[in-house]
């Protein structure tokens, strides 16, 4: 091996937390181990996979896509977003797909920033853009949210953190990890601060669909000063249950598209054309997971958020804000001398409850934990009922 340093850009990268959750989850389970990680996922419907497959048969299937995404799959993409997000988008000229979300967020990073540029992030905010931040040479800047305040932004916070070098603004809405979700009023205060101050907003959209208490969801992009300086990223992923399809698009105003289909065909060149096909039909289908409609995904969610919500107000020492939106929940756990990251591994090692630690999403969310909580209510109280009975030990 040669004895020359690496990049600096990997120096402060640290593996994905839900990456290696996972695959620990899958070694136990294999091993006969019951965990429980609250999350429980339909099969892709049988159209998708259809699709998929009579792409396969055509000669097509063996040739390079397009690398801004076949014509027929941003077609469907451009029906989506006038049908669901108030979106009129030109297919040829404003969408990439990319090789999922989190690709996209990359993707639209190396377009945008250089080193020395900063990039606001929120702290909790999803643990994967500060890194990717990091991959494309700029300095990630946390923007605190407080659960005192529902984690939504301060914006006199926001205003003080941003300088001359401050290129973009990283939002995910809903929110992971802790479920808020912003409304109008939310996003129009937003919005008037990134135009004053001249920003990008990259917004992750990933978990749009998952929305409850009849929250409605709002694309930042849809409002007043915004679509030209707004690069929305949406996938296939979550809604459809096609997290191992890496089928992921980005929206983003012709200038800007333009760089990120230069980066794209030089990197990936192309998103699986099979895949694609796929995603086509999902956008175009009616179901979103086995036989279920995103509204009856959505009613199944809520009725677990609301089953985890009881099982955490009957434990001392745990506090919740509400999710609105997504399927995480977010608890504070309080008094019981341990931090997040420990908390977490010694609930795997002892009661087999997975939940990933606060810590991983940033300083502001110690002392947190995120869980999922799309499983059956069964599944739930039972994982719940553990997670008690491991934390009294610990007060003990």
């Amino acid at each position: 091996m040669p004895n020359k340093p690496f990049a600096k850009r990997v120096e402060k990268l640290r593996y994905s937390t839900s990456m290696a959750s996972m695959r620990r989850i899958r070694e136990l389970r294999e091993q006969g181990v019951k965990v429980h990680d609250f999350g429980t996922k339909y099969d892709t419907p049988e159209h998708i996979k259809q699709a998929a497959m009579r792409f396969l048969e055509t000669p097509a299937a063996s040739l390079y896509a397009d690398s801004r995404g076949l014509p027929e799959f941003r077609q469907a993409i451009a029906r989506k977003l006038l049908r669901e997000n108030a979106m009129t988008v030109d297919a040829d000229t404003e969408i990439t797909v990319t090789p999922g979300g989190k690709q996209g967020i990359l993707t639209a990073l190396l377009a945008l920033v250089d080193a020395g540029d900063e990039v606001l992030v929120e702290d909790p905010g999803w643990f994967a853009f500060e890194p990717m931040v990091r991959i494309a040479g700029a300095k990630p800047v946390p923007l605190a949210l407080v659960e005192r305040d529902g984690f939504r932004f301060n914006m006199d916070n926001l205003r003080k953190r941003i300088n001359a070098r401050t290129r973009a603004l990283i939002l995910c809405n809903p929110h992971n990890p802790t479920g808020r979700v912003f409304d109008r009023a939310d996003l129009e205060a937003i919005a008037q601060v990134v135009i004053e101050r001249d920003l990008y907003v990259i917004m992750d959209e990933a978990y749009e669909h998952f929305l409850f208490d009849g929250v409605p969801h709002v694309s930042i992009a849809t409002l007043a000063g915004m679509r030209e300086r707004t690069i929305t990223i949406q996938t296939a992923s979550k809604t459809y249950n096609m997290f191992g399809w890496r089928v992921g698009w980005i929206i983003a105003p012709p200038a800007v598209s333009e760089k990120i289909q230069l980066i794209a065909s030089h990197s990936f060149s192309c998103v699986t054309s099979f895949a694609q096909a796929g995603g086509a039909a999902a956008l175009d289908g009616t179901l979103a997971q086995g036989r279920f409609t995103i509204a009856d995904l959505v009613k199944s969610y809520q009725d677990q958020r609301d089953a985890f919500m009881t099982g955490l107000k009957a434990i001392k020492g745990v506090s919740c804000v509400v999710p609105r939106g997504a399927y995480f929940a977010f608890p504070k756990f309080t008094g019981f001398g341990i931090n997040s990251e420990e908390l977490s591994k010694r609930l795997m090692t002892e009661v087999q409850v997975s939940g990933q630690p606060g810590s991983a999403f940033g300083n502001k969310g110690e002392n947190h934990m995120r869980f999922v909580f799309n499983a059956p209510v069964a599944d739930i109280n039972e994982g719940l009922q553990k997670l008690q009975v491991f934390l009294k030990s610990l007060r003990a």
